[in-house]
């Protein structure tokens, strides 16, 4: 009996920190009008494909993060988007689809929030009425991801530069204040 219990133990010691990880909460794109409607939170547009190797880097080591994920469920409406998708997306009254960017078939709503710059894995931030803020085409590491997400969730791009409050950055200050705040 005490061996049973004993293993019970250890498969729940080790089953729980696994089943207790935050992963980001992609939302789909039916729900993107009532979450502009609401208006309470910025949007946060993470474009990729499926053969990208930098695409896949990212999901697996930046937004695999416990923090990250808590800190981007908490601060804003995150979206996802196979850039070669042919899915239709409608939002606010416009419908997008696949469409011919030079050689390739792109989506045409990729194609929108990167300005037509088909660069992956890319991240594009908008504010609460889905109006672009700023987008960044490379891969992004944990560290460097959580300095721009906590630039733009606590607003700070409205009145401070970028290597301004890089150069300043505390993580306790920035992020994890961010996190704190919203439990």
């Amino acid at each position: 009996m005490r061996l049973f219990l004993l293993n019970v133990l250890l498969l729940v010691l080790i089953i729980d920190p696994l089943s207790s990880q935050n992963k980001i909460r992609w939302l789909g794109w039916d729900k993107a009008d009532e979450k502009i409607d609401k208006a309470d939170r910025k949007f946060m547009v993470y474009i990729y494909y499926d053969g990208c190797k930098w695409c896949r880097y990212m999901e697996d080591n930046t937004f695999s993060g416990d923090h990250i994920a808590r800190f981007v469920n908490q601060n804003f409406y995150p979206y996802r988007i196979n850039a070669l998708s042919v899915e239709e997306i409608k939002i606010a009254d416009k419908s997008y689809k696949s469409s011919r960017i030079g050689k390739y078939d792109f989506h045409e709503l990729a194609v929108t929030l990167l300005d037509g710059v088909m660069s992956f894995p890319s991240v594009v931030f908008l504010d609460e009425k889905f109006k672009k803020i700023t987008g960044f085409e490379s891969y992004l590491d944990q560290h460097n991801f959580e300095m721009i997400l906590s630039y733009y969730a606590g607003n700070h791009y409205k009145n401070t530069m970028w290597k301004r409050y890089a150069n300043n950055y505390c993580r306790d200050n920035h992020f994890n204040s961010l996190v704190n705040d919203k439990k």
